[in-house]
């Protein structure tokens, strides 16, 4: 049996389970005060719920074979663990959430290089913020805060380095956001133990192939194209890859059928091809899941 730590309390909760759900990797619990589950998948997977920040490390220690969290807790902790896979599609915003430098609306400065030297700044990520304070470089103090930075603005501190996205309390407390340190999305890690065992890592690829999947269904819509057997050689050069042909016309023999899978950037240019190049209509479905036999999305 395979064991899975998930985020609870978070931002990342109800994204990764719509993830898994989408998936067809259902996380069944209790209730939603639940920190145990479970998921109906080949022997079953144990499910148990963490802090993000937790994850990592509980990771690392082998307590448990599989844990998906942020990459920004996975920087800050250090932990040894192996990347299975990242999902940036299911952070429920677009771009993924991002890691910044914050001050108060009325401060003075308007980028990292204003600070002046021996300012204070709050943060969850004291790793995180006394890397990137040294490499400006510019004297800092780095003050650990466990959650709620903004909140410790100006009293306590004169700038807090937090991540902004759902839920973030920036906007709130009248935060001004003046450098993006780095983006973040969460990632599908492996205990270094669990990696080297044969069959546990190919069940953990197999996770990671469904997880993926959804991403790739989400960047692609299927066309169905009706076309001539005379245009469709012309058609299929238009066609995006993967494309096959799919049958014929129930009444007309000269009617042919395709279909491929076509990338969301771009679709109304690929569908201006098709139809320039003879096919008689094109129709758009909505893709949920590719599942190929490779663990990363598809580049579409």
């Amino acid at each position: 049996m395979v064991s899975l730590a998930l985020p609870k309390g978070s931002h990342l909760e109800r994204p990764i389970l719509g993830l898994f759900a989408a998936a067809g990797l259902d996380v069944r619990r209790a209730s939603d005060r639940s920190y145990r589950a479970s998921i109906e998948y080949g022997d079953r997977l144990k499910v148990a719920f963490y802090k993000p920040r937790e994850i990592p490390l509980v990771v690392e220690s082998g307590a448990f074979d599989l844990g998906l969290t942020g990459t920004d807790w996975i920087e800050e902790t250090g932990a040894k663990v192996e990347f299975v896979e990242a999902f940036a599609h299911v952070v429920g915003a677009d771009p993924p959430w991002r890691m910044v430098l914050a001050v108060p609306g009325d401060h003075p400065a308007e980028s990292a290089d204003d600070l002046p030297p021996g300012v204070r700044v709050v943060t969850e990520y004291p790793k995180i913020a006394r890397q990137f304070f040294e490499s400006m470089p510019l004297p800092a103090e780095v003050i650990h805060s466990f959650g709620a930075g903004a909140a410790k603005v100006p009293e306590l501190a004169d700038a807090v380095i937090d991540v902004d996205g759902p839920d973030s309390a920036m906007a709130h407390h009248h935060m001004r956001i003046i450098c993006t340190l780095r983006a973040c999305v969460p990632h599908l890690i492996a205990s270094p133990a669990a990696w080297r065992d044969a069959d546990r890592r190919t069940r953990i690829q197999k996770v990671a192939r469904l997880l993926g999947s959804v991403g790739a269904g989400a960047a692609c819509v299927l066309l169905t194209v009706r076309t001539s057997a005379r245009d469709l050689p012309r058609v299929a050069r238009s066609m995006p890859e993967p494309s096959w042909k799919a049958g014929t016309g129930l009444a007309d023999g000269d009617l042919v059928v395709v279909q491929g899978l076509a990338p969301r950037r771009n679709l109304a240019e690929t569908i201006d091809g098709v139809l320039a190049a003879g096919a008689l209509d094109v129709i758009e479905s909505q893709v949920a899941k590719w599942v190929t036999p490779h663990l990363t999305e598809q580049p579409l």
